[in-house]
């Protein structure tokens, strides 16, 4: 491929502009870097279904013995299935991290635009997923520190 668009290199023409083998040693470090925290994202998303499932069993266990079973096992399945969701948007942001270091590592290794076309789609949905979550949590701190500056002034 020796007009492959890899290897154009810097272009002062719009649209033309290829990758300087600084930048493809820059995405080949952060795609192998991708790949290691996408790798690890699963492990830990493993970890976490499995606490879901052990506050789960703990909830029904612990109100059988206690002999109240309802709250102790609604208590334990909602500790679980919030954990459950924790797991999903976290395997979701590991599997678009890792998606991103294996694209982009295969576009380098074979030169092939499409590749880092796809790689690059999957580094712009990583940060789109953590962007929204990021929206997400400080709408609920806002609302958190509406609602108890709100008590804080009721109850005087």
């Amino acid at each position: 491929m020796e007009n492959s668009y890899l290897d154009q290199g810097l272009s002062a023409t719009p649209n033309a502009g290829g990758l300087s083998n600084e930048d493809k040693g820059y995405l080949w470090t952060a795609a192998k870097w991708a790949r290691f925290l996408g790798i690890v994202g699963f492990v830990m998303t493993g970890l976490i279904v499995l606490a879901a499932l052990f506050m789960m069993t703990m909830g029904s266990s612990l109100g059988s013995a206690l002999g109240n079973r309802g709250i102790f096992g609604a208590f334990g399945a909602m500790i679980g299935v919030f954990y459950i969701v924790i797991a999903v948007v976290y395997f979701f942001i590991s599997l678009y991290l890792f998606n991103f270091g294996k694209k982009t590592r295969l576009a380098l290794q074979n030169e092939n635009s499409s590749d880092l076309t796809e790689g690059l789609k999957n580094l712009k949905s990583y940060f789109s997923l953590l962007g929204i979550i990021m929206a997400i949590l400080i709408s609920l701190y806002a609302l958190i520190f509406v609602v108890g500056i709100g008590s804080a002034f009721f109850t005087r």
